[in-house]
């Protein structure tokens, strides 16, 4: 089955179209939240997933898995890493065993912002979550993982 024939079958069923609206909201909504939380600890949005991509106290990644591990081009990571770099958080060289490699690794000052991040996510997950049972909040986190492993491979493919 194309992605033609999906979207067709798509269309026959109307009770799935309130999902995509209630999606974007959610995403918005989450979005502007931590984009709040982040300027508080002097983060832009997107460099929360950059730090959290990388290995707390752990081996320099390759900028291309990075890339990949975030769902963007390799040359997008690098202008990414330039603001983190400047920033004193992390730190790039050359691979060790093939100098067209970049590798990137954590800072020290890189690890404790990348704490302060998985503080901040923990907040605003405990802010968003507030008032719903552990068994709905388990419940919307299942979900939500699953979504996002499909909306994952479904985009893979279109890449």
């Amino acid at each position: 089955m194309n992605d033609h024939q999906i979207l067709e079958q798509a269309e026959a069923r109307p009770a799935a179209r309130g999902f995509v609206p209630s999606l974007v909201s959610i995403m918005k909504s989450g979005r502007a939240l931590i984009t709040l939380r982040l300027a508080e600890i002097g983060l832009h949005p997107g460099q929360d997933h950059m730090l959290m991509a990388l290995p707390e106290d752990g081996p320099p990644v390759l900028v291309s898995e990075l890339a990949d591990t975030l769902g963007v081009r390799s040359s997008t990571a690098s202008k990414m890493l330039d603001r983190l770099e400047f920033a004193g958080l992390v730190r790039r060289s050359n691979g060790p065993s093939d100098r067209r490699h970049t590798i990137v690794h954590l800072t020290p000052k890189g690890n404790e912002v990348r704490k302060q991040v998985e503080e901040l996510w923990a907040e605003v997950e405990f802010y968003i979550l507030r008032g719903v049972s552990d068994e709905e909040a388990e419940a919307m986190c299942q979900a939500t993982e699953r979504l996002d492993a499909l909306m994952s491979e479904r985009l893979r493919r279109l890449r």
